[in-house]
């Protein structure tokens, strides 16, 4: 699908779905899982499918034409959700398919999918009043925003090139390297240099192979700095924004933190419980990391290398440490 018809396919598919919507919360007859969920779910599909073209864009093919279609659609897309979410009387019956699930002669597939829509739902806000479900739908679009404009700027950071020297920069390159990085260098109309982009697929070879250390330490600082340089596309601003609403909507929604309401539905079920596995695995982390990199210091040692073993030298000594072991 051509970029400028994505936005009105989208909307075309929102709006076709919100009076499908309409029309299954006005339904006269009592809900039941057919003519309430299973209709939700039909109701979903044309968006659906529209979605996995938008996805594909804007994971995959986020060239500059697409990017503000999907600053654009972003808040469209979380008030279009909310919309759904917050309607009255479609959750009225969905509270009701749910409340009489195990009496209603549903299988466990379609109990379960009555327990999902209602829980979501109430996660969502659905349970909510007058200005605080307002606020929550407004923090959702802002929050779409932010997290768009930060994939962007993060992208933008990744468009960045070190530019080298074939000759004198490529010692320790693998030769299928050096022709990917030069004709990533040629494409960007740089012929007879190597290009490596401050992408993981371009960093991590280079870190992993590349004798030169002093280029390692720039790449690898180019790389963990992404969106934290100071300018137009830094992300501190961004991400201070999106704890603060994240925060805010935790609390509306009845939940002391994010993380709470994050990590209710999930495995470990609260953030004390997240954090007690981290601690448990940590120390044992810690020592394996410190064993590792005893390995390297030891091979630089023996190669008088004069070196402390740093982040940019971790790819490339483990590399070391691989073949004389394995």
């Amino acid at each position: 699908m051509p970029v400028p018809l994505i936005q009105p396919a989208l909307e075309e598919a929102m709006a076709a779905q919100l009076r499908e919507v309409e029309r299954i919360a006005g339904d006269p007859a009592a809900p039941t899982f057919q003519n309430t969920l299973a209709a939700l779910e039909n109701a979903e599909r044309p968006l659906l499918r529209v979605l996995a073209l938008y996805e594909v864009y804007a994971t995959a093919l986020s060239t500059p034409e697409f990017q503000p279609v999907e600053l654009a659609m972003a808040p469209k897309l979380a008030a279009h959700q909310d919309k759904i979410l917050q309607n009255e009387k479609l959750f009225a019956r969905l509270a009701a398919v749910y409340d009489a699930r195990e009496r209603s002669g549903l299988t466990p597939e379609q109990q379960r999918l009555a327990w999902l829509y209602y829980t979501n739902f109430v996660r969502a806000g659905a349970k909510l009043q007058g200005p605080a479900k307002v606020r929550v739908a407004a923090i959702n679009e802002r929050l779409a925003s932010l997290f768009t404009t930060f994939a962007q700027n993060l992208l933008g950071e990744e468009e960045g090139l070190l530019l080298l020297d074939p000759q004198q920069d490529a010692g320790g390159l693998p030769a299928s390297f050096v022709a990917a990085t030069s004709a990533a260098a040629e494409s960007l109309g740089h012929k007879g240099k190597l290009a490596i982009l401050n992408t993981r697929s371009s960093v991590e070879p280079f870190l992993t192979y590349s004798t030169r250390r002093d280029l390692r330490e720039k790449v690898w600082r180019a790389f963990v700095n992404r969106g934290d340089n100071g300018d137009a596309r830094d992300t501190k601003a961004l991400i201070t924004e999106i704890f603060q609403l994240r925060t805010e909507r935790a609390k509306l929604l009845g939940y002391p933190t994010h993380a709470a309401w994050r990590l209710e539905d999930s495995m470990a079920k609260t953030p004390e419980r997240a954090m007690a596995l981290l601690d448990a695995v940590w120390p044992a982390a810690v020592a394996r990391v410190q064993e590792e990199v005893a390995e390297m210091q030891a091979i630089a040692n023996a190669e008088q290398a004069g070196i402390t073993i740093e982040p940019w030298d971790y790819r490339y000594y483990a590399e070391k440490v691989r073949k004389s072991k394995y």
